[in-house]
């Protein structure tokens, strides 16, 4: 049997559907399962065990291509699915994944439908769901295997990595003597109106490694606007943190959170990532509601609501705050959740977590 799933969104969303793909290895434990990602979320799932073969649809050459030239690249991606496959399943609500379950001649298809369209009545859904939804982004994936077979579906969210990344990242740590047990701070977003203001990071990262002396590395991706609110953190600390000396993948930085014994953030693909690891959280969410994106834990699921206050599930922890509006300064989105929460509220979680690690620390060095 050939399962195909189509995921075309950003890195935290491919993360958040792995439970999927280990549901339907459940199910159908014979099966080839390929999933098809946007270029940029491959790593995402190059090393997942489920994952049989990854098609990556690329988005990045378009701004070089003629007109035709796109034409004749979308029609070449779209070839390969054509009579290939038994199951096929859309995670997207465009009309990508549609197109694609038309060709596929899957007897049975599933997926999401924002609104009817021509498209999306040609891909003959047997299986509906309705995109927009209160619940998790995961729980949401999962419904799909619950219809398939409510008593194998798996929770488990899912970042592989190999030995490679293993040796590199050690080597990387050692040359900035940076040893298990660190925090990471990890601040930024692509959506930068998701951002905490730099100097109550600082601060907080100065409470970390004063109070609990901890020692603190600042991850960024290699965005120059992300990297440059790194440096404005750094400048306000009274203890710069540390930072790798390059550039890792999102394999290798799972293996760094693997080590870590908290992260500290905001909504984003490292927070996920994170999670996925079992590595506490503590997030700060006043720009993305967290039942929807809230950081999922392995063993309880998600129990986030859209309030504000300090709302705790699992192993993790989030601060929160209901008023989703942006508006502009400067020629900069700023985020009215985001600014309301307060640094004295942040760091009186980060301590009574860090409390909490350092007592199970002691006592597992006590027996």
């Amino acid at each position: 049997m050939k399962i195909l799933v189509t995921k075309f969104r950003n890195l935290g969303d491919v993360l958040l559907s792995t439970p999927l793909f280990a549901s339907l290895k459940a199910i159908y434990p014979d099966s080839e399962l390929h999933v098809s990602v946007n270029d940029f979320c491959t790593q995402v799932v190059a090393d997942n065990p489920h994952v049989d073969k990854v098609i990556p649809y690329s988005r990045g050459k378009k701004s070089k291509q003629t007109f035709w030239q796109r034409i004749r690249a979308e029609l070449e991606f779209y070839r390969q699915f054509k009579g290939q496959y038994d199951l096929v399943i859309n995670l997207t609500e465009g009309d990508r994944g549609c197109i694609i379950s038309a060709l596929s001649g899957a007897s049975r298809r599933m997926g999401y439908i924002k609104k009817p369209t021509l498209i999306s009545r040609l891909a003959r859904f047997d299986t509906t769901f309705e995109f927009e939804s209160s619940a998790h982004t995961v729980e949401k994936d999962l419904n799909f295997a619950r219809v398939l077979s409510p008593t194998k579906v798996q929770c488990k969210v899912t970042l592989g990595w190999n030995t490679n990344h293993e040796r590199h990242l050690d080597q990387l740590l050692a040359s900035i003597n940076l040893k298990k047990g660190y925090v990471i701070v990890h601040p930024v977003s692509r959506w930068m109106f998701k951002c905490w203001a730099p100097e109550r990071v600082a601060e907080c990262i100065d409470f970390i490694q004063e109070k609990h002396m901890k020692q603190v590395l600042l991850t960024t991706s290699p965005d120059s606007t992300e990297k440059a609110m790194a440096n404005e953190i750094i400048r306000f600390c009274r203890h710069p943190p540390k930072q790798l000396p390059e550039h890792i993948t999102l394999q290798s930085y799972a293996y760094l959170a693997s080590k870590a014994c908290l992260f500290f953030g905001i909504d984003s693909a490292p927070m996920h990532i994170a999670a996925a690891t079992d590595t506490p959280v503590l997030a700060l969410f006043g720009a993305s509601k967290p039942n929807h994106w809230g950081p999922w834990d392995n063993q309880a699921g998600s129990n986030y609501q859209s309030i504000s206050g300090v709302q705790r599930n699992g192993i993790h922890c989030i601060i929160s705050n209901k008023n989703l509006e942006v508006y502009l300064k400067k020629g900069r989105k700023i985020s009215k959740g985001m600014m309301a929460i307060s640094t004295n509220s942040v760091i009186q979680e980060i301590n009574k977590t860090l409390s909490r690690i350092d007592e199970t620390d002691k006592a597992v060095q006590s027996r």
